[in-house]
């Protein structure tokens, strides 16, 4: 068995080494790449009614080109708001009732909670085709994936070179479902 503290280590380095090669990532490039995400995104969606989505930083696939495309006009739409180190998620019919988090993220106004989230797109640094995910290790997103219905499918949503053939796991770490780069 792996020691815990060379496992947190090896996290932590493909943590940096991820974050830099994100910062390589240009705007023209991650725009498109963030339009290739969307419509493989597009069938997925297709018989979802309640979804979780996240609003992408600058180094994240745009997710809000789901709303230009015209993507989510026929779901019911939550985004995540973190307080006191608890994510919870909040129904939003617009963009704009987005504001800046403590982490300069956009989240949700704290409001309606949906009863159960058909399918949630999840952020994360690196993702494994199995579903293994590396988060940014405040454990946010495991805290609350663990929580939620079996029923609720979990994508993991990335750059095409974020997806690695092998991520350290952890007992407390929550597979995806699936995982969607481009």
């Amino acid at each position: 068995m792996a020691n815990p503290r060379s496992q947190f280590s090896d996290k932590s380095c493909l943590r940096r080494l991820m974050r830099e090669r994100l910062k390589l990532l240009s705007p023209d490039e991650r725009h498109l790449r963030s339009v290739r995400t969307c419509e493989k995104l597009r069938r997925l969606l297709g018989g979802r009614n309640s979804i979780g989505l996240f609003a992408p930083t600058l180094a994240e696939p745009d997710l809000d080109l789901l709303w230009d495309l015209g993507l989510l006009k026929d779901h019911r739409i939550s985004y995540p708001s973190c307080k006191e180190g608890v994510l919870s998620f909040h129904s939003v019919l617009t963009l704009s009732e987005l504001i800046p988090g403590r982490f300069g993220i956009r989240e949700s106004v704290p409001g309606p909670r949906p009863e159960k989230l058909d399918l949630i797109l999840v952020p994360g640094l690196a993702f494994t085709a199995d579903g293994s995910r590396l988060g940014r290790g405040a454990g946010f997103y495991d805290k609350f994936l663990s929580g939620v219905s079996g029923s609720t499918v979990k994508i993991g949503v990335c750059f095409e070179f974020q997806c690695l053939s092998e991520i350290p796991q952890e007992s407390h770490d929550v597979k995806m479902d699936a995982v969607v780069c481009s």
